[in-house]
């Protein structure tokens, strides 16, 4: 089958496209390369098993000059929440308009389509459940009304016409997440803070939860969604992606430092601080996905998070002054207090 893989190159649609080669499948790539997702373009490009297609995914002529697809696997998306509440114009652009040509253009190529939401639609989570996917859309960003827009505008073009895919995923990591991008997430942070020997700055008093879920069990869901596709009637279907399981942020930072050698001498330090779109409570709901037979996470938390760290110990990366600058200048702007 030939694939097409928007945001191809990035953290999870590398480890897609690679397990699709691998099973025979042709797969190319549309993606900016924007340097800020991008730890190492080069060494990325070179990664990608097959042909790769630069262009912005929501510009109608990057799409003009692509072969036509049997499949769309739309990852393609700007990602920063809290960065979305001040750059929301290129979010709703690029995130927006960008779902609507590969909504359109699955239609027009009949060619299924997987969507990566996020459960940022959700909004705040529940302290005693997960979220399920028939909850109430309750966004706190820009990135998450973007997500919840994008959703919208599939079931309008898509729906009860192609197959089609709406997947949620929780905090996706693992290994090759760009390190120098201050927005990746607060696991980059602690990388960082680990190298440097310094403590680790919690947020909070340290029991927000968060539901962690590997790159690889990422990659293997959307696979299991290509090869299981939805029937028109169910078009699109909605699923979860998620481990399943809740730990606290002190829970993660504990985890970050028992993955380091010499990791005992780092303490964990609270720091009373909101940043606008930052929720208490995540956590997915894996019901339905698992009662459709999709594959449950390999990695439960603590070994995903001990991978990452071991793994990304020796990846080129910004230092903590990073998350310092992106943190003062979201108060700057009135964004995290």
């Amino acid at each position: 089958m030939k694939i097409l893989i928007t945001g191809g190159v990035g953290f999870i649609g590398l480890k897609t496209a690679k397990k699709l080669a691998a099973t025979g499948h042709e797969v190319y790539a549309l993606d900016c390369l924007l340097e800020q997702v991008h730890q190492n373009i080069e060494a990325e490009k070179a990664a990608f098993p097959g042909e790769i297609f630069v262009g912005d995914v929501a510009d109608p002529a990057a799409w003009q000059n692509l072969p036509q697809a049997e499949a769309i696997i739309h990852l393609a998306a700007e990602t920063g929440t809290a960065q979305s509440m001040y750059e929301s114009e290129k979010h709703r652009r690029v995130n927006v308009d960008g779902t609507r040509l590969a909504a359109e253009h699955s239609l027009a190529w009949e060619a299924p389509l997987i969507y990566t939401s996020s459960r940022a639609v959700y909004g705040e989570g529940f302290a005693d459940r997960g979220t399920r996917e028939d909850d109430a859309h309750r966004p706190l960003s820009v990135y998450g009304e973007t997500k919840s827009e994008s959703e919208r505008i599939i079931r309008e073009i898509c729906g009860g016409k192609i197959p089609a895919s709406i997947l949620r995923p929780q905090n996706v990591i693992g290994p090759g997440q760009a390190l120098h991008n201050p927005y990746t997430g607060v696991l980059a942070a602690f990388l960082a803070r680990l190298r440097e020997g310094k403590n680790l700055s919690v947020y909070g008093d340290g029991t927000a939860t968060r539901d962690f879920v590997h790159v690889e069990d990422v990659a293997d869901f959307i696979l299991w969604c290509l090869h299981n596709p939805p029937t028109l009637e169910a078009s699109p279907r909605i699923l979860n992606v998620g481990s399943g399981q809740r730990i606290t942020l002190d829970e993660l930072a504990q985890y970050s430092i028992d993955a380091v050698p010499g990791g005992s001498e780092v303490l964990i330090e609270h720091v009373d601080i909101k940043r606008a779109g930052d929720i208490d409570h995540a956590l997915a709901d894996m019901s339905l996905a698992y009662s459709l037979g999709a594959p449950a996470a390999k990695w439960g938390p603590g070994e995903a998070i001990a991978n990452f760290i071991r793994q990304s110990w020796e990846a080129p990366g910004a230092d903590s002054s990073a998350w310092d600058s992106a943190l003062n200048e979201l108060k700057e702007r009135g964004l995290a207090e």
